[in-house]
């Protein structure tokens, strides 16, 4: 058995949480969520967390998805962990990607011409009848865990969350907001809107 999110591109993975700022507390998920990106970002949180735990983390997310348990490891440890962790989604978080930047335990947000997207996880599995059926229960009992998730993290209704899960559910960046998923939209500079353009709100996940 394998489960994975549905990948819709070819983007290959870069490293994260390097580069000229390595030694300030931004961490950058960029590429799919495989072992080779996922791995890095769980580090650098639990490195942070170690060297300054009363300090915030910037976790910046540009991701088509991926791998389900990576995603599921990298929120878990974020609620783990004492700092808060702003998200910030700067290009696209679809599928895994998308619950991440939704579990961000600080201030959660998008750039104002970001895409997001969440979707039931694509569940593969092989085998007998018997084993069929216990893949079956697992999937089953995964969705209902993504639903909770996102029902924690947006407020949504679980009903609502479980008819919007069947399919692709794409959203802008002032949709989500709308939704729940992100607290702030982050808008190009020139902007003409009367909201705030720098300054982020920080606003409680609901519990």
């Amino acid at each position: 058995m394998k489960k994975k999110y549905q990948i819709e591109d070819d983007e290959q993975p870069v490293v994260s949480g390097t580069g000229k700022d390595s030694g300030q507390r931004n961490i950058y998920l960029f590429g799919r969520l495989e072992n080779e990106i996922a791995l890095p970002v769980v580090k650098r949180l639990l490195k942070f967390e170690k060297d300054l735990p009363e300090e915030p983390i910037n976790l910046y997310i540009n991701s088509a998805g991926g791998n389900g348990y990576n995603a599921d490891a990298i929120i878990a440890v974020m609620h783990s962990m004492q700092p808060r962790v702003n998200t910030v989604c700067l290009g696209h978080a679809l599928s895994g990607a998308c619950e991440i930047l939704a579990a961000g335990t600080g201030i959660r947000s998008a750039y104002e011409f970001s895409t997001l997207m969440f979707h039931q996880t694509l569940w593969e599995a092989d085998g007998d009848i018997t084993n069929l059926e216990i893949q079956a229960a697992q999937g089953q009992r995964f969705r209902e865990a993504q639903i909770e998730l996102l029902h924690r993290c947006t407020g949504q209704d679980k009903g609502k969350l479980r008819k919007d899960i069947e399919r692709d559910y794409y959203l802008s960046a002032k949709e989500a907001l709308d939704y729940g998923i992100i607290d702030e939209i982050i808008y190009h500079r020139g902007t003409t809107s009367s909201a705030s353009k720098n300054k982020l709100t920080i606003t409680t996940l609901a519990s």
